[in-house]
């Protein structure tokens, strides 16, 4: 039994899900890259993606060649979703905060825009990205124009509706079930990514949360992904999808690598 891992960086994550595979099958990393250009080829029984934003691209095409013949977790499909905010939100729409997409520079309409359906504060931000990169929190219609006007910046945004949460949670699924939630909570910025210096605790889901989590997965055809979710006093949202999650801070909570792997090998049984 022989799986790969498709990934172009050894992250912490990817190394500890490599080790663990380790003690049970024969595995290998494999870059994507690589693949595209001509330089491997690959012999498993099974293809873990790991396939970050960097080289989304090349990573899709090698999916798509990939999966005619062999088993993939995740989908090449589920990939180009989850990356892409927006069409996470097209999918999830139902459940997750008011949006739009924006390429026009036209100020005037997307401030029309953003009154009409949701009002200040709002958030801007990039469709692809983590961590909190690009995410810009806009209090009134002069930052706004601030943000727009910055030539360096790209013309395509996400603009969503800001939530004023009680809490900020990741809930980690792994082929529809939930393994493990955390409470992320801010300390250095309004922000609550573990990156970005928040605390965590490990977090009990209602019934309700647990209910909308697995749809949304669902909905998202994901085996293996991390869901934020946004409780607010009136409502429960999905905020976005993290579809090559990253598990240090749930590792707290969780045995993250040794969960994939058990996985990935009763896949194969």
């Amino acid at each position: 039994m022989k799986i790969g891992i498709l990934a172009h960086k050894k992250t912490p994550e990817n190394l500890m899900i490599f080790e663990e595979l380790k003690k049970r099958c024969s595995v290998e990393f494999i870059d994507p890259l690589e693949v595209f250009l001509g330089y491997e080829t690959y012999e498993f029984d099974l293809i873990l993606s790991r396939i970050e934003r960097d080289f989304l691209k090349e990573g899709i095409y090698v999916l798509n060649d990939i999966s005619e013949s062999i088993p993939v977790i995740n989908s090449a499909e589920t990939i180009q979703t989850c990356q892409n905010k927006y069409l996470t939100y097209l999918k999830l729409k139902k459940v997750s905060p008011k949006s739009f997409l924006t390429y026009s520079k036209d100020i005037s309409g997307i401030i029309e825009k953003i009154n009409g359906i949701f009002g200040y504060p709002c958030v801007v931000k990039p469709i692809y990205g983590g961590y909190g990169d690009g995410v810009l929190k806009i209090n009134s219609e002069t930052e706004l124009i601030e943000v727009f006007d910055k030539k360096d910046e790209q013309s395509e945004r996400f603009v969503q509706e800001f939530i004023p949460y009680i809490h900020d949670i990741r809930v980690f699924v792994l082929n529809n079930e939930i393994i493990g939630s955390m409470e992320r909570i801010p300390k250095n910025s309004w922000k609550a990514n573990y990156s970005l210096g928040a605390e965590i605790k490990e977090f009990k889901l209602s019934n309700e949360v647990e209910e909308m989590v697995l749809n949304s997965v669902k909905k998202l055809g994901a085996g293996i992904v991390g869901i934020d979710v946004l409780i607010s006093k009136d409502k429960n949202y999905i905020l976005e999808s993290n579809i090559t999650p990253q598990f240090r801070g749930m590792m707290n909570f969780v045995n993250v690598p040794e969960k994939i792997a058990d996985y990935c090998l009763n896949y194969l049984k």
